[in-house]
């Protein structure tokens, strides 16, 4: 195994060489920065690192799949780059079972146990030939629920380019293999009726055509099969890809782009997501199928009894139902439209309900909704006029104009019986294509529709984000935690800036409370401080270093701020799984137990002995309520969980009650290394 292993001062070099453009990256000097490095340089490479815990009695199934992905064996990394290969320092590639890395990152664990399972199984006299299966298989058992760390998943980004995504998912060659596939199940149906219908046509009555006609439609049988496996594995490939490309694209929405939508508008969002996925990925099946169809009907039509013009015929009437697909999209669109308003006023009523019930006089409880259904009642019926069009005008409309086609030849008596067998043939195929053809541009284009509405989601994906240098060197001189000098802002959509040389500096160990007049600009400079936004000028250093220096991911890992309450969210989730929103990994025993001894300072305990599951309970809007103060002692022991060297509180002790005001106050006072409070005057 040592001689597959890279040492730390080659690590760059082995990552670069994972990259499909590799460039030169500074090596790690400081090995206790590993994580943060490896996270940098990946990115550098437009990679992503990503930190994995794997369980014991399962590495041998994961490693597999998780490929490729760096693995830390003591002091040194080994390089897995595919199933059963990894790429030594010589730069080639070897074969190696997965239970021989297991072996290597799990030595310390395993050498505890070797020994006695091996005096265990010498005392069992169980045949040496036989003792490496049974010590697995004893180790798997005793070890099963361990989990192995050091594990680092190399990936390309959620931002990278989505065509480069489905190339490495080989989305491609398993779309050209089921367009083949179904290109050869139509051949081989097409030959095995033309075979019958030569058959039978011509009056003979040779059993061996059946024979071949039987084996033609056997042959179908595993071309089915692949089809539908193919299918599957692209839909499920690409799904996970879109879905995976819109989640981040949401994370990194810019702040202000939704400053001024409402909770309906982003349910929207979300909703018309899944149609881009459903209806994109059954949509584009029947079209591709389709396509196939035509194809081989304008080939089939062209030998047929009104020969080219039959074909030409088909094409034009293409052509129409291209016209009625385009105005079914329009009308879509307009549905849509109308559909999402009303879907955000409701939402917007039933977040409110609460309020207009009892502030709003109950006359003007139901204002507009009768217009609006007027409205929507409106477009769902020219909608469903586009729709009888498509789905039944379209195939059906052709049946008429190809038999209109077929009639002169068919009069005249130029045509044999073949021919016009043919034709009709040709003409059925197309009508079935058609149909698909409709079924697909129906749902084709109500994902074109939903398309409209996500895209932000898909583009924001590529927002360039700051990622720092690999080399931050460290001077003797003492810099203050926040340093900030004539910080000026505006909003896009203000013409006067809501900071105008804004200065504040904050060093460690200190306790400052900020003051100010409600709109004065208190949260936009919280924003500011955390990395949720820039200044457009101004000076703004985090530990003597600028945000362009240290790198967004690793400013705000130094600052933990917990938003004013209409900012912050409880999520429907565990109640542990909201305490460590902000951590980078996996919550340890001793995570739950520092997590404990916070809420208990906070005066959460009472609330934790009252819940079944205590920390496991679930919480949120369809889980456990809290309450208002609940949730701001939960959003205090969130931003201190995450060990910052500032913590800043806006306005969260507003909703306390004097005895847990100090209980809280106490609490981050004691636990915070520095601390800014933000608060009304």
């Amino acid at each position: 195994m040592n001689e597959y292993l890279w040492p730390l001062a080659r690590l760059a070099e082995a990552l670069a060489a994972l990259s499909a453009k590799p460039q030169s990256i500074p090596p790690l000097t400081a090995p206790e920065n590993l994580d943060d490095w490896l996270r940098t340089a990946a990115a550098t490479l437009n990679l992503e690192a990503q930190p994995a815990e794997i369980l014991y009695a399962t590495f041998d199934e994961q490693i597999a799949r998780l490929a490729p992905a760096i693995l830390r064996v003591r002091s040194s990394f080994l390089f897995v780059i595919e199933p059963g290969k990894i790429l030594a320092p010589d730069l080639r590639k070897h074969s190696i079972a997965p239970s021989a890395i297991r072996s290597a990152l799990c030595a310390t664990q395993e050498s505890a146990l070797t020994s006695e399972i091996d005096d265990l199984l010498n005392r069992a006299q169980i045949p040496a030939s036989k003792q490496i299966k049974a010590r697995d298989t004893i180790l798997r058992e005793r070890l099963g629920i361990t989990r192995i760390g050091g594990i680092w998943l190399i990936r390309l980004p959620p931002a990278a380019s989505f065509r480069l995504q489905l190339r490495r998912a080989r989305i491609p060659l398993r779309l050209l293999a089921l367009t083949s596939a179904h290109a050869i199940q139509y051949v081989l149906w097409i030959a095995a009726w033309w075979l019958v219908g030569r058959n039978v046509l011509s009056g003979g009555t040779d059993r061996r055509w059946l024979v071949v006609w039987a084996l033609l439609l056997l042959a179908l049988v595993p071309l089915r099969v692949a089809i539908t496996w193919l299918q599957g594995r692209v839909a499920i490939g690409v799904g996970a890809l879109l879905k995976r490309r819109l989640f981040f694209g949401a994370l990194r929405l810019d702040p202000d782009s939704i400053r001024h939508q409402g909770a309906g508008q982003l349910l929207g969002r979300v909703i018309e997501s899944e149609a881009v996925e459903a209806l994109a990925l059954s949509g584009g099946f029947l079209g591709l199928v389709a396509l196939i169809e035509l194809v081989i009907a304008l080939f089939v039509l062209g030998a047929g009894a009104a020969g080219v013009l039959h074909s030409l015929l088909l094409l034009a009437w293409i052509g129409v139902a291209a016209l009625i697909c385009r105005q079914y999209f329009l009308r879509n669109r307009s549905w849509t439209d109308v559909r999402l308003t009303m879907t955000h006023e409701l939402v917007e009523n039933m977040v409110g309900h609460r309020t207009r019930l009892a502030q709003l006089p109950s006359h003007l409880w139901h204002e507009g909704e009768d217009e609006a259904l007027q409205g929507y009642l409106k477009t769902s019926k020219a909608m469903d006029n586009s729709t009888t069009a498509l789905l039944a005008l379209a195939p059906r409309g052709w049946l008429v104009l190809g038999l209109a086609g077929l009639a002169p030849a068919y009069m005249h008596g130029t045509a044999s019986t073949a021919q016009v067998a043919i034709a009709l043939g040709g003409l059925l195929l197309a009508y079935r294509a058609l149909k698909r053809l409709a079924a697909g541009a129906w749902q084709l284009a109500g994902a074109a529709v939903a398309w409209e509405r996500v895209s932000a989601l898909y583009h924001a994906a590529t927002r360039p984000v700051v990622r720092g240098s690999l080399e931050i060197k460290t001077t003797e001189d003492s810099h203050p935690v926040v340093d900030a000098r004539d910080l000026v802002f505006r909003y896009h959509d203000r013409a006067e800036p809501v900071l105008r040389g804004a200065t504040l500096e904050v060093s460690t160990g200190e306790r400052l409370v900020l003051e100010g007049p409600s709109g004065g600009g208190k949260s936009t400079l919280v924003s500011l401080l955390v990395g949720l936004r820039e200044p457009n000028s101004g000076r703004l250093l985090l530990d003597g270093l600028d945000r362009q220096t240290l790198g967004l991911e690793r400013w705000i890992r130094r600052i933990a701020a917990a938003p004013q309450f209409h900012e912050n969210h409880v999520l429907a989730e565990t109640f542990a799984f909201n305490l460590f929103m902000g951590r980078h990994h996996i919550p340890t025993p001793a995570d739950l137990e520092e997590a404990e001894a916070i809420c208990n300072e906070l005066g959460l305990s009472p609330l934790l002995e009252r819940m079944p599951a205590g920390m496991l309970q679930m919480v949120g809007e369809t889980g456990w309520q809290l309450s208002h103060g609940e949730r701001s002692r939960l959003y205090i022991a969130r931003a201190l969980l995450q060990q910052p060297e500032l913590v800043i509180l806006d306005e969260s002790f507003a909703a306390l009650d004097p005895e847990n005001l100090q209980r809280a106050v106490e609490c981050v006072v004691r636990r915070a290394p520095s601390l800014l409070v933000i608060a009304h005057r």
